[in-house]
């Protein structure tokens, strides 16, 4: 029997993007409201003794930023958790700052840094996952391995909505198997490559005779292929990589970690490079993927480059995209710093670690080293404060921070921030 729904005022956003309300002495995290609005929310499950809910109607009091025309899949697709927000700059800054909010001097000062926001239609990398009893391709539903569809998605490309209705008609035909399908393109869509990866719910190898033929996707995509669960590429036929036009063009492979959001990707070059600035201080760049931190860092002012990425793959990229790097280390920063005995103060480091963040051996590895400055690109703002307290702690302080909005119709965003040594 299903639990009917409760009425709750919104008192605040906090960290993951929800919206806090409490009934009687409950608290209730809620998707989809927003501050200062009356919802009815249906409780999707209780952790801890707090009520995870989802708002299934605005009774009252609707926020400003509520959109007024949703995208018309959002009442079933998961793709994005906020479809239901439009312009919301100011909003994902109060997350951010809720996120940091045991650090409080960071929260403040997230709250206040300035959000340089995103067009819709900003993908130039999607996951989207196959399924082969409804012959569709798109995101999960929320909570679910159900497919929902995504004709007219308002986040992924032109390019691949495009593609869309020819990948599914040849995925039914040479696909039996749930698959997930990546997709990569370069920033202007002129260059495409996809490849089929397994999904937790299907195969632990996909058939590289389920990709779709090169006379199905004629135009559409430039190169189709396999990756492996570890990202490990099986080439099938046409491109495995797509160059991205920047002032240094970086190949970058399918399965590497690139950017995704292709109307800001060329701001945030010019953005680091700017932070870096003329300073030529030898620089090791210790999550270097196919080398586009370092890229920016070199645009600034030539300068020797050191390179850290354990995924090979990526690696061998970046070693073709800055030939100019001394070293490119296929290791993890950890292990790097590990082995190093002495390295210069006067020196730039770069990190841009996976959503848990640095971790404590980096940490400590960079605090035992102490390079004079920090760039830090982080994709979660709980793990960038800790991350960034335990190093103000080590006698660094913050020179500059902004927030980036790599991803509407989410509650994700960005911190880039310098820190500099006393």
């Amino acid at each position: 029997m299903t639990a009917s729904p409760v009425r709750l005022k919104i008192k605040k956003l906090v960290g993951g993007g929800l919206g806090l309300a409490h009934d009687g002495d409950r608290t209730w995290l809620v998707a989809g409201a927003l501050p200062g609005e009356t919802v009815d929310a249906e409780k999707h499950d209780e952790r801890r003794g707090v009520v995870h809910a989802g708002a299934l109607r605005v009774a009252a009091d609707p926020h400003p930023l509520r959109a007024i025309d949703p995208c018309p899949h959002a009442a079933i697709c998961g793709g994005c958790d906020w479809p239901h927000v439009t312009g919301g700059a100011a909003l994902k800054a109060e997350v951010a700052a809720e996120s940091a909010r045991g650090r409080r001097e960071l929260a403040d000062r997230l709250r206040t840094a300035p959000v340089r926001s995103s067009p819709p239609a900003y993908r130039l990398r999607a996951r989207l996952h196959w399924d082969p009893q409804q012959a569709r391709l798109g995101f999960y539903e929320p909570r679910s391995w159900r497919v929902a569809g995504i004709d007219g998605c308002r986040i992924i490309s032109p390019q691949l909505g495009a593609a869309l209705p020819r990948l599914e008609s040849s995925l039914e035909r040479s696909c039996p198997a749930p698959v997930d399908v990546e997709w990569l393109e370069n920033l202007s869509g002129s260059g495409t490559v996809a490849a089929l990866r397994p999904t937790r719910r299907g195969p632990r190898e996909v058939d590289p005779l389920w990709t779709p033929s090169p006379k199905d996707l004629e135009y559409a995509v430039g190169g189709f292929h396999v990756l492996s669960r570890a990202g490990r590429l099986r080439p099938v036929w046409g491109s495995t990589t797509v160059t991205m036009e920047l002032p240094r063009p970086l190949d970058v492979p399918i399965g590497a970690f690139f950017q995704g959001n292709r109307h800001l990707v060329p701001w945030l070059y010019g953005r680091v490079a700017e932070i870096c600035g003329p300073d030529p201080a030898p620089t090791w760049d210790l999550h270097a993927g196919v080398g586009f931190l370092a890229a920016a860092a070199y645009h600034a002012s030539p300068r020797q480059l050191r390179l850290v990425e354990p995924f090979r793959p990526a690696a061998s990229a970046a070693r073709g995209n800055l030939p100019q790097a001394r070293e490119v280390a296929a290791s993890t920063a950890e292990a790097y710093l590990g082995r190093q005995s002495s390295l210069p103060e006067e020196a730039l480091a770069i990190t841009d670690p996976p959503r848990a963040g640095l971790s404590a051996a980096l940490r400590r590895g960079l605090a035992r080293w102490r390079p004079q400055r920090i760039l830090m690109l982080s994709c979660d703002p709980a793990t960038w404060a800790r991350d960034a307290d335990d190093l103000l702690g080590h006698g660094y302080h913050l020179a500059s921070l902004e927030l980036i909005d790599l991803f509407p119709s989410t509650h994700h965003v960005e911190v880039l921030a310098m820190l500099e040594a006393e």
